[in-house]
Order: C-alpha cells, then structure tokens, then sequence
C-alpha cells in the first residue's frame, strides 16, 4: 500500500468469513481465500446459493443453507468442503453468535442530541437532498 509491502499475515484478529457457492462476482474459491492469508483464528461459511441469495437475502428468506466446518480453516477448498456439514437456512443467526461471543456487554445507543452534539436536522439529513458542487 503506498509503496509498502503488506503482510495480510500480521493481521491478528479472529475473522468470520462468507462465501456464496454460486456466487459469479466472487467465486467461493477466491473468498475462501482469506483463510490463507490472516494470522488470526478464522471461521469461513459457505452458503449454498448465488451472490444476492448467499450474502445479502436475511433469515426471514432463508429457503437456501449453508455449509460449516468445526475443523480450522486450512488445505484447500476441495479440502475444507468435503468435510463440511450442511445447515438448513441462513447463515446470518450463526454469524450473529460469533458476534455476540466477540463483543462486549451490548449496551443501550444513546439518544441524538443533547448540548455537546446538537441535532443538526431531522433524519436522513440534508445531504440527501444537497445538489454536487463543482
């Protein structure tokens, strides 16, 4: 980056990572790559569907599954396939565990506004509406 050599291998965090079996903008093998490359604990996720089906449709749509490995992440995906178990429906309340394990206390948002941080305007805000300069 900017001239300096990165190794994705220094990045120590735990990382959840999805890919869509039939995905056609980035094929599962090329997600699953990931795993190869960070230095932190990895749990990879294979739904059973398309790009739109496999990542961004909720559990309320979850007519699709998912694959799931307990093993570490490692050889390759002809590998880490053939010894996943596939799971009926979405994928998302599995990942929202991971997170939850992850993450501290959940703690109540805050309401907008108040004398340090004013609200500007009601929502979404005026740059909705603002027209490009320039």
């Amino acid at each position: 980056l900017d001239g300096e050599a990165i190794d994705l291998g220094d990045i120590r965090l735990d990382l959840y990572s999805v890919g869509a079996e039939k995905d056609h903008i980035v094929p599962w093998q090329s997600a699953w790559r990931v795993t190869q490359l960070v230095g932190g604990t990895v749990r990879f996720v294979l739904a059973s569907s398309g790009h739109v089906a496999g990542i961004i449709n909720p559990p309320s749509k979850g007519k699709y599954g998912h694959y799931t490995s307990a093993a570490p992440v490692a050889g390759d995906t002809e590998a880490w396939l053939a010894g996943a178990t596939f799971n009926q429906g979405s994928w998302w309340p599995r990942w929202g565990a991971w997170l939850s394990a992850q993450s501290g206390q959940q703690i109540k948002a805050r309401v907008p506004g108040d004398s340090v941080h004013p609200v500007l305007c009601p929502a979404p805000g005026t740059y909705v509406t603002a027209q490009p300069t320039g």
